[in-house]
């Protein structure tokens, strides 16, 4: 039987490699939203983790109570079972933009597969928000829009819930209370079955990619057609309508499955980089039944395009007409794009630079699984089996499992890796070439928010101190401890 799984998660920071799931909250529900069971976990704060204080102040979770939490080894194999519940599709609140990240790095570095939730067994996943722009966009009456304090509309849930008196057993910001308020959103949604429906069909990847195929070519540059298109998202914002002019301008040569396509609504876009001399253009990267909304240019769709964005197409399209060399030229550099190989790249955040687990190494995972009975009271035992491991990438990150959730000696390589983050020696790299949180910027961040303490309620100021001590306490032992 199909369910959904209408699910929030809060974390230590924004790092979907590097920050960590402290609470998870899911309610499943049948087609027709009828509640079947809830699910809620909460994670032991992990010690290679300097915490984002701004995190906590806006979720309120604190390390006393985190403490009485599972281990996250423990967790991500909870979860993973969880999300692929044959027949599950997993429904968030910017879900694809931030949670469903999340729980990839999560279930890859405790060594679980970490796309089966996505289409496997009959999974999927979908995401409320793109939604709710469409509704914002094209069904609006069936909601009290919020706006914020500056009077500027607004799509944050939390919003959305005061304004039409959700019911939710707790604030803003807690996992459960969200997806609650999120499961009542849906239900509002579909009471519009045609819209709700057609909605649901773009996180579809047969359903996505058809649409798109069926997209007519209606611009000609130099000797070739493009397609156009409306995109909709909350990332163009409501001065835009949510919903903006699109080109694709084709596929990516080193990744099939991504789909490229500029905004017709920027400026920007005919300006000419001095140091490329090409456009200087920022493609949007769409995936299959990703959280990009892809429109055909039907007159009751263009209609909604906000003035100005309608104004700025039709003068960006001639100029790109009118020096084809320069437009595909343009082109080919952003088809041809691969991203760079980081050769100093941590561990956690090598999912997508070493790719798809292999034979070889699931037959290492398993082996690695099957000695759990031995991690709590035989750790010499497992540390056996971590040597037994062929794989370097599978015996780094089962040693970072033992050391992370059952006080197992950290190998050399992750006690430098924590001794870096809490002291100002060289940075901790990501798979974009980024830093992990280091514990001084969090310490900034601290007296960032102690300057502004009379913002904070109590909540918020009790998880800021506690945050503060944790953080001293980080500094204090500069090391594993």
């Amino acid at each position: 039987m199909k369910t959904y799984l209408f699910y929030d998660l809060e974390t230590t920071g924004l790092h979907p490699a590097f920050d960590q799931v402290l609470t998870f909250a899911g309610i499943r529900t049948d087609t027709q939203l009828r509640e079947i069971d809830r699910t809620s976990l909460t994670i032991q704060l992990r010690k290679d983790i300097v915490p984002s204080p701004h995190a906590f102040v806006t979720h309120c979770l604190t390390p006393d109570l985190l403490a009485d939490g599972m281990c996250e080894y423990e967790a991500a194999g909870k979860l993973h079972a969880v999300f692929n519940t044959p027949d599950t599709c997993s429904i968030g609140y910017n879900s694809l933009g931030f949670d469903d990240e999340f729980l990839r790095f999560l279930f890859y570095r405790n060594l679980l597969d970490p796309y089966s939730h996505q289409y496997a067994k009959g999974c999927s996943r979908a995401d409320i928000l793109p939604v709710a722009a469409l509704f914002k966009i094209f069904c609006d009456q069936v909601l009290t829009w919020p706006c914020k304090e500056n009077g500027r509309p607004s799509l944050k849930l939390d919003l959305i819930a005061r304004k039409n008196r959700f019911d939710t057993s707790g604030r803003a910001h807690e996992a459960m209370a969200d997806v609650e308020a999120l499961v009542a959103l849906a239900r509002v949604f579909s009471d519009q079955p045609d819209i709700w429906e057609y909605a649901l069909g773009f996180f579809d990847k047969h359903t996505d990619i058809s649409r798109t195929a069926a997209i007519s070519d209606t611009c000609r540059i130099g000797d070739r057609m493009f397609p156009t298109a409306l995109m909709v998202s909350s990332v163009f914002g409501p001065d835009a309508n949510y919903m903006a002019p699109v080109l694709h301008i084709g596929d990516s040569i080193p990744y099939g499955n991504q789909h490229l396509w500029i905004r017709l609504d920027q400026p920007g876009w005919a300006r000419i980089d001095p140091d490329t001399g090409l456009y200087d253009w920022k493609p949007i990267r769409k995936k299959p039944a990703d959280q990009w909304i892809v429109l055909p240019c039907l007159d009751r769709f263009k209609k909604r395009l906000s003035p100005e964005s309608r104004d700025i197409a039709n003068a960006v399209i001639p100029t790109f007409q009118s020096d084809p060399a320069l437009f595909f030229a343009t082109v080919k550099t952003h088809l041809s794009y691969a991203y760079p190989v980081v050769p100093d790249i941590d561990p956690d955040a090598a999912l997508y630079q070493e790719g798809f687990f292999s034979p070889a190494e699931k037959k290492d995972i398993a082996r690695f699984h099957a000695a759990r009975p031995l991690f709590d009271k035989r750790p010499d035992d497992a540390a056996a089996v971590l040597k037994t491991l062929q794989s370097p990438r599978i015996k780094t990150l089962g040693a970072r499992i033992m050391a992370r959730n059952f006080n197992t000696p950290p190998p050399p390589e992750l006690a430098d890796h924590m001794h870096r983050l809490v002291t100002k020696d060289s940075p901790v790299k990501g798979y974009r070439s980024d830093e992990k949180y280091p514990l001084s910027g969090a310490l900034n961040d601290v007296r960032t928010l102690q300057a502004d303490a009379e913002s904070l309620d109590a909540r918020q100021q009790d998880a800021l101190e506690q945050i503060k001590t944790y953080l001293h306490n980080l500094g204090v032992n500069k090391t594993w401890g």
